[in-house]
């Protein structure tokens, strides 16, 4: 038979992407952390990881356990926690992706205000600006721009926010302002990889820089490289100093883009993904003095 600990050793041989890692992370030997994988799998019969040389992967029978796995041992923490001595303090990590320029000028200034509350916990921040699949990639809960179209998650609002057309007044001068839709013709663009299709047709400007990362976006228009597409939420400081300047206002069909938090419907109740939902919904307004 295998023993909670075998099943929170699993879990970090996923989470850490190796045995070696998990070792060092649990302050365990590789040979150790081996064996509890081991007799884990000749219990269950079956792999739960690909292994080779390189790498070790998740198997598909894998990945479900692991979904089943994390929920109750979050579960056993939560009844700890509620019947111990130790006042209900939260324990744990949590894994929490979001855009980079959400964490960095909305959570990362109000951070130490969670951690302060609860010392117990610790963060791993996915920062990319890409789609991430909460399940597939182990995500407890994401911070997402635009409208949730997978409604098996659970989700809740943050913030109201709407995308502009903004440019640097470096551009406007080199170039001019666009007076109408058409005009954008005669423009250059600076935009994320799939952000090259603006739903506005033929009048799209020529896309001349693209980049991988919304923070960077966000300084390629600040220093003219083109026309981009950006939530106002983003660039509110740059806007309000002058540094950037929306233009076409309203010429997008589709402009609301609000700010929701959400998580898999498996971590329903789970203390320490409520207390960063709650945490998240302060984000975005205006810092305690």
């Amino acid at each position: 038979m295998y023993s909670i600990d075998d099943l929170q050793t699993f879990v970090q041989i996923a989470q850490r992407g190796g045995i070696t890692a998990a070792a060092q992370e649990q302050g365990l030997s590789p040979a150790t952390v081996s064996h509890r994988l081991s007799k884990l799998e000749k219990y269950l019969g079956v792999v739960l990881f690909h292994r080779s040389s390189r790498m070790i992967s998740l198997s598909v029978e894998g990945l479900s356990f692991l979904e089943r796995v994390q929920t109750i041992l979050d579960d056993l923490t939560d009844a700890e926690l509620e019947i111990g001595s130790n006042g209900g303090r939260l324990k744990g990590h949590l894994r929490v992706t979001m855009a980079p320029w959400i964490f960095s000028r909305f959570v990362l200034p109000r951070l130490h205000i969670l951690r302060e509350a609860e010392p117990g916990l610790t963060f791993d921040f996915l920062t990319v600006d890409r789609f991430v699949n909460l399940v597939e990639e182990q995500q407890d809960c994401a911070i997402r721009v635009g409208a949730l179209t997978d409604s098996s998650n659970l989700t809740r609002k943050l913030a109201d926010n709407r995308r502009i057309l903004c440019a640097a007044p470096s551009y406007i001068k080199r170039h001019g302002v666009p007076q109408v839709l058409s005009d954008l013709a005669e423009h250059q663009a600076v935009c994320l990889p799939w952000q090259k299709d603006w739903g506005i047709g033929a009048s799209m400007p020529r896309v001349s820089v693209t980049v991988s990362n919304s923070d960077i976006l966000t300084d390629a228009v600040t220093q003219g490289a083109g026309i981009a597409i950006k939530s106002i939420l983003a660039v509110a400081s740059e806007l309000e100093t002058g540094q950037l300047v929306e233009v076409l206002p309203e010429c997008l069909r589709s402009t609301e883009a609000p700010i929701s938090c959400l998580r898999p419907p498996k971590l329903k109740g789970s203390r320490k993904v409520d207390a960063f939902v709650t945490f998240a919904s302060t984000c975005f307004h205006p810092l305690p003095t």
